[in-house]
């Protein structure tokens, strides 16, 4: 199978390559439409069927399937969480560190889930991408942690996250010193051009 990028120039790869990343999640999708490309999250109902939810991947993971889409010609496969760690109701009593994480229960925000949160990390914890990847790897990997499980590995992941994800354009600027006052122009700019770019491939 021939690889999309093939059909670019050299000049258009090395942009796509350096400018990909300025790309925001609305132009992510559009892409992802185009050309079949899951980006919905699916879940495992009580009858055991796979339905989509309303919930998108993270940028991160959208970014890699399209990467990989442009390097092989691939699309690689949805994401499922399996009824083991999706909750079908909410609990019935107050949340407790032995409980497990659940996805459709967790939500951000939650002040009962933030309370718990703060309470298991020293008032460490918030809300955030890195708490959302903690997660999500682990339902992929059909793992539902405990609240007190969680905290453990939300404050590694914290720890171990001394620079920005390369699909966090803004905050990669930031630690480089280059997102000035004029950045939301600056990053439109650059995705105008890559999806030019992107609008090659077919």
């Amino acid at each position: 199978m021939k690889a999309p990028i093939e059909a670019l120039s050299g000049e258009e790869t090395a942009r796509l390559a350096k400018d990909i990343f300025y790309l925001n999640m609305a132009e992510l999708r559009q892409f992802c439409e185009s050309h079949r490309i899951p980006y919905r999250i699916h879940a495992e109902n009580a009858e055991g069927r796979i339905v989509q939810s309303a919930d998108t991947d993270r940028k991160g993971v959208i970014m890699d399937r399209i990467l990989h889409f442009l390097s092989t010609g691939e699309i690689k496969s949805k994401t499922v969480f399996r009824r083991s760690v999706t909750a079908m109701d909410r609990p019935d009593h107050p949340l407790n560190a032995s409980d497990p994480v659940l996805y459709r229960h967790y939500r951000n925000h939650d002040r009962e889930i933030l309370s718990l949160m703060k309470q298991l990390t020293g008032g460490k914890f918030r809300f955030g991408a890195v708490a959302q990847e903690v997660l999500r790897t682990c339902w992929t990997r059909e793992l539902a942690p405990t609240y007190l499980e969680f905290a453990k590995l939300w404050e590694k992941a914290a720890a171990a996250h001394s620079r920005p994800n390369p699909e966090w354009a803004f905050l990669t600027d930031v630690a480089k010193g280059a997102a000035g006052p004029d950045w939301k122009k600056r990053r439109s700019q650059k995705a105008t051009a890559v999806v030019a770019i992107l609008r090659k491939i077919r």
